[in-house]
């Protein structure tokens, strides 16, 4: 037996191939075979000089490193890590074992600047919807809107007054522990320390230093509040394709806004279908919603945060000739319609599907937050949060297209090969049938038809052996 301090000797110059580490059917595999990311050449093509600076670093190379950062919810520290040890991850990179990797700053500050403000990470999952759509993943007719809680890179203890009261022996102190820390005699405290006992907090009253964008928020009233941030995502229904994504600040705009502008961003992909209904839970049965959509010619399938009987058109006794009030009438009676034509939708089987169909997009929240750390802000601002949000939309997409593009394909392979199955099998059938009849003359000794069934089985096999 070999002593367990023995360790294998290295090969003075090994030799494999990098692809032949990689499974058939494992997802970078499947997303670097469908999904073409050469179009993030034209993308920030803009943002580089040919004549000055340093060499810049290959863009695609870029974004299929974030791509595997999203992928497997990899901080950027792990990320590069993982990058020099990886082979799957060098494989999808397009690098060698001893090719260098590009430095961690590159990716920050592509991150934090460059592209941040060319909006090029919005951009990147735009083309990546286009590129569903081209595929035929994308159906159209129904889409669904919804949004979901993320907890902000920040803890509530950064919360401080808006309006700061200072009583004079407060300052006081203040002045002597900045004194006593100077000289080196103190500490300060830290924010932990802080007795929040009473203390009431809101959003108009406190604001986060860590991360002054986030906003006090809680998803029911059940719930504890939090400094977050709210993601909203308008998806294909049938193919759970991500079509937009949005982020708000609570209390700053609400989820309506966010899917009435999520929509509006339709008009530049091309569907298949024309948008005709949109789901969406009771959050968004609003007059506002229903009549901003209908103007837009969608049928909306939502629960209305109203009565559910039907109420009378209002009319008024007198006539006015004033433009205001005759604008505030001509707008009542709309919301009026638009809110009966809702009410005239419960119970019809098309609006009970949506609302069935609707809960796809809640699975879409899990997998994002459960395999994609969506669940809470990987960086601060609410720049950071939307770009996390466009590129976690990115993700989940490449996953849908490369795995139909990979069912596509063997659907397809198998209907070219399907005659050829058939033949192969009329062919297995026949030559037992041949094999059962010539056993049977050869007992019989009937010489004459067994000879002529070997030359129609010699001759037979010879003209179809080319297909096989």
């Amino acid at each position: 037996m070999r002593p367990r301090d023995q360790m294998p000797q290295e090969e003075l110059f090994p030799f494999f191939e990098m692809e032949k580490l990689i499974p058939e059917n494992h997802i970078l595999r499947l997303i670097d075979q469908y999904v073409d990311f050469r179009f993030i050449h034209e993308l920030v093509e803009h943002t580089y000089s040919e004549d000055t600076g340093r060499p810049a670093v290959d863009p695609e190379l870029m974004i299929r490193i974030i791509t595997i950062g999203y992928l497997y919810n990899l901080s950027e520290r792990k990320l590069f890590e993982e990058l020099r040890m990886h082979a799957a991850f060098r494989w999808f990179c397009n690098l060698g074992f001893h090719e260098p990797i590009p430095d961690r700053s590159t990716l920050n500050k592509l991150r934090n600047h460059r592209w941040t403000k060319d909006g090029i990470f919005q951009e990147i999952m735009h083309r990546i919807v286009q590129q569903c759509v081209a595929a035929g993943l994308v159906k159209g007719g129904h889409v669904t809107v919804d949004g979901t809680q993320i907890e902000a890179n920040a803890s509530i203890k950064s919360l401080e007054s808006i309006v700061v009261e200072v009583e004079v022996d407060t300052y006081l102190d203040t002045l002597k522990l900045k004194q006593s820390k100077k000289n080196g005699h103190h500490r300060s405290p830290h924010p932990q320390d802080r007795d929040f006992h009473g203390e009431t907090f809101s959003n108009d009253t406190h604001r986060s230093t860590t991360d002054p964008d986030a906003r006090l928020y809680k998803k029911s009233s059940g719930q504890d509040a939090k400094l977050s941030y709210v993601g909203n995502i308008l998806i294909d229904t049938k193919s759970g394709v991500i079509l937009a994504t949005e982020v708000t600040q609570p209390g700053i705009t609400t989820e309506v806004d966010a899917a009435l502008s999520m929509l509006d961003t339709l008009d530049e992909t091309e569907m298949p279908e024309p948008i005709t209904t949109i789901g969406a839970d009771t959050g968004y049965g609003s007059t506002e919603f229903v009549t901003e959509t209908l103007d837009r010619g969608i049928t909306p399938h939502v629960p209305l945060l109203a009565n559910p009987e039907h109420e009378p058109i209002p009319t008024w006794k007198t006539k006015t000739h004033i433009p205001e009030r005759q604008h505030k009438r001509l707008k009542k009676i709309k919301e009026t319609n638009a809110r009966n034509l809702v009410r005239d939708l419960y119970g019809t089987p098309a609006y009970k599907q949506s609302q069935q169909t609707r809960k796809r997009i809640e699975h879409i929240f899990a997998e994002a937050k459960n395999w994609h750390g969506l669940a809470r802000a990987k960086s601060r601002g609410y720049d950071a949060v939307s770009q996390q949000v466009s590129l976690t939309g990115f993700i989940l997409n490449c996953k849908r297209l490369a795995r139909f593009m990979h069912h596509q394909t063997r659907k397809a392979a198998v209907a070219a090969l399907g005659g050829l199955e058939y033949a192969s099998i009329a062919i297995t059938l026949m030559k037992n049938s041949i094999r059962s009849i010539y056993s049977t003359c050869f007992l019989q000794k009937n010489t004459r038809w067994s000879n002529i069934l070997i030359k129609n089985c010699i001759m037979y096999s010879s003209t179809l052996s080319p297909c096989f």
